[in-house]
C-alpha cells in the first residue's frame, strides 16, 4: 500500500472489511496488511460547531464537523461553510489547518449546492 493516497480516499481490509480514514499499513482489527483504498464522495453531517479559541496559528472562528460516508467512515475535518446536522457535503481542496512551525494542511469539507 502507498502513503501517497488522495485525502478524499479511505482504507478497507480485504481479509475482514473492517474500514477506516487515516492511512496505516495494516489493519487494526485483524492486523492483516491486504488493504486496498477507495474514494470517499459524499457524507451527511452528523454534528458541528465553531471553534472561537484556538491555538496560534489555527484560523478562528474554526468550523469543524463530524462526517459520516459511506462504509460507516467517519471524520471530522473543516466545514467550509454553513453546513449542519444533516447537510450533505463532499471534499474541497487541501488547506492549511495550522501555519508556523507546526504547520499542517488536511482537507476542507463543502456542502453540496
Amino acid at each position: 500500500m502507498t502513503r501517497d493516497v488522495p485525502t478524499d480516499h479511505a482504507f478497507v481490509c480485504e481479509s475482514c472489511g473492517n474500514r477506516w480514514y487515516y492511512t496505516r499499513e495494516r489493519c487494526s482489527k485483524c492486523r492483516s496488511t491486504a488493504v486496498h483504498s477507495y474514494q470517499l464522495r459524499e457524507g451527511t453531517v452528523v454534528t458541528a460547531t465553531t471553534v472561537h479559541a484556538t491555538p496560534p496559528g489555527v484560523r478562528s472562528p474554526n468550523r469543524l464537523g463530524m462526517v459520516r460516508f459511506d462504509g460507516d467512515v467517519t471524520i471530522v475535518a473543516q466545514l467550509g461553510d454553513d453546513s449542519s446536522a444533516g447537510d450533505t457535503v463532499e471534499f474541497g481542496s487541501v488547506t492549511v489547518l495550522r501555519e508556523g512551525d507546526r504547520s499542517a494542511s488536511g482537507p476542507r469539507l463543502v456542502g453540496l449546492e
